[in-house]
């Protein structure tokens, strides 16, 4: 009796090691092997409650895909590619069911280039949600996501070999111009979602058409080197066809092996605008001051590998001023503003000297004195100098 009670039990327990419980609900996958191909990645995606079934209990793998579907399948399968300081993105009201995906999403990049409609003359575009998505934008719109991942650099071969490369792909044209006159005439549309690449060919010398088809023809070899976007056996690619949801399961089940969950969005920090002062040495600025008032921000930065001391900031600076006018100096510093008199500026005995310890920048602005008593044809030339003290005068 024992014995027969294990024979069932492990009989059992095969039984339900070969068969999938998810697809045990889906009527129209299950025991179709048309979608063998996908069935994996289906399981995988349907798992992780990145794309799911039907209360029907079917899975529709034949149905399209929208850009807010595929926007949302992204957004929730890369939880760290996601921007929480976003902004709106033109096309998407705040009303519709995915604008925080949206926003989250296409904030991380510059949102025209995975934009619908793109328009690189004036830098305007508008995304639509509820457009099918067509293999070609999939594959544009995941090149722009995932930019900083480690691909295949399609620029370690020349464009004659790359070209070759990509001829595999054979309902992609590749049109050729003999100028980039010719080329700006043909009207070629200047967007990343036209699957087109263009060529110029002058004489022996061929090179992409312009910087959107150098981007369109890396993004195509990159995904085609990994495995994650590819031609059939004869080569096709079918570019404009619209994804299907099973497409769908299989391109972001590979784009996840290839790029990894932990794939995050860096954010960029927006690099300041003024005049940089390290150790060593001294910066200076000035103007007409009959016409405009001197000011600069410093930004404080370590010295060079190549200095005596590398890696070292600043923690003093000296200000002085050259000017025939009164003019007084104020500087901003950890938000607070201070006045600095003509008088005390030009002394040079007793130098003006700022603590900037642990301080990243500050602003500089001279104001003359007595406005009123400029006159355009008088020396109203006014020169400022931050620097190191231990530098001296410059």
């Amino acid at each position: 009796m024992k014995k027969y009670l294990l024979t069932c039990m492990a009989l059992i327990i095969v039984s339900v090691a070969c068969v999938s419980p998810v697809f045990a609900g889906f009527s129209d996958v299950e025991n179709n092997r048309k979608y063998d191909w996908a069935r994996l990645s289906i399981d995988e995606m349907n798992s992780r409650g990145i794309l799911t079934g039907y209360p029907d209990g079917s899975f529709r793998p034949e149905q399209s895909v929208t850009k807010a579907e595929f926007t949302v399948m992204v957004y929730r399968l890369f939880p760290m590619l996601r921007n929480l300081e976003s902004a709106t993105i033109s096309g998407v009201p705040e009303s519709h069911w995915a604008s925080k995906e949206f926003a989250e999403l296409y904030s991380t990049i510059p949102p025209i280039f995975a934009a619908d409609v793109q328009n690189y003359a004036d830098d305007s575009y508008s995304y639509k949600p509820e457009k099918e998505m067509s293999r070609w934008d999939v594959l544009m719109t995941l090149d722009a996501l995932f930019n900083d991942m480690n691909w295949p650099r399609i620029n370690d071969l020349t464009t004659s070999d790359s070209v070759k490369q990509l001829a595999k792909v054979k309902d992609v044209p590749k049109p050729q111009f003999a100028s980039y006159m010719e080329f700006e005439k043909n009207g070629h549309p200047e967007s990343l979602m036209t699957a087109k690449l263009a060529l110029i060919r002058e004489g022996t010398k061929l090179d992409w058409a312009s910087e959107l088809e150098y981007v369109k023809a890396r993004a195509l070899y990159r995904f085609m080197k990994l495995g994650i976007i590819t031609p059939d056996t004869n080569g096709l690619f079918y570019p404009d066809r619209s994804v299907t949801r099973a497409e769908t399961v299989t391109i972001l089940n590979r784009m996840l092996a290839a790029a990894g969950e932990d794939y995050a969005y860096q954010k960029v920090e927006e690099p300041l605008s003024g005049a940089y002062l390290f150790p060593g040495v001294s910066t200076g600025f000035g103007t007409n001051i009959f016409y405009i008032e001197p000011e600069e921000t410093i930004i404080l930065s370590k010295s060079p590998e190549f200095s005596p001391n590398p890696g070292e900031f600043l923690t003093k600076v000296a200000i002085r001023i050259e000017s025939d006018e009164v003019v007084d100096v104020y500087v901003t510093i950890n938000g607070q503003n201070i006045k600095y008199t003509f008088e005390q500026l030009m002394d040079t005995t007793n130098r003006v000297i700022l603590d900037v310890t642990d301080v990243t920048n500050f602003h500089v602005h001279g104001k003359a004195r007595y406005p009123e008593r400029l006159k355009e044809d008088s020396n109203n030339e006014v020169m400022i100098y931050i620097e190191d003290p231990k530098t001296g005068n410059l």
